[in-house]
């Protein structure tokens, strides 16, 4: 089964149209565990995404997690990875990678993946614990492994 849908984001001013079909494939969900295990060894082909924004950063950063802020950049992974990499400052995620979102207790980490699935990206996943279930749980002493 598929399903189109379309958004109208913008970013810096510009405002784009994206229409998408998308297929009816369900995210993967992960848990606390899960997410863990990620932060401690990561995975190149998987990629944490925190969609709060940067002020809401300023309390707790994820460690490897990159930040795609929902609110000001809901358009972010439809630029062109020379204008994503001009806004944040790193490499636009491949679509090949699996982005796994994140925010502040879950909302917006639904959103954030719908979005991504329509700009392309078919390997999503959630963390719908997100910040909040990560820092109840002592993520904040938890640091990636040494190679």
């Amino acid at each position: 089964m598929l399903r189109t849908i379309t958004y109208n984001a913008s970013l810096r001013g510009s405002s784009r149209l994206f229409l998408r079909t998308l297929s009816s494939t369900a995210p993967k969900i992960y848990d606390f565990n899960q997410i863990k295990q990620l932060v401690q060894k990561p995975v190149e082909s998987k990629i944490l995404v925190d969609v709060r924004e940067p002020k809401e950063l300023e309390a707790y950063k994820m460690p490897t997690a990159i930040n795609i802020p929902l609110k000001t950049a809901p358009g972010a992974l439809g630029l062109p990875a020379e204008e994503f990499k001009d806004v944040f400052h790193f490499n636009k995620p491949a679509t090949d990678k699996e982005l796994i979102f994140f925010c502040a207790h879950g909302i917006r980490a639904k959103t954030a993946e719908e979005l991504a699935r329509s700009y392309g990206y078919e390997n999503t996943g959630t963390y719908p614990g997100s910040i909040s279930e990560w820092l109840e749980k002592g993520g904040a002493e938890i640091v990636p492994s040494k190679k």
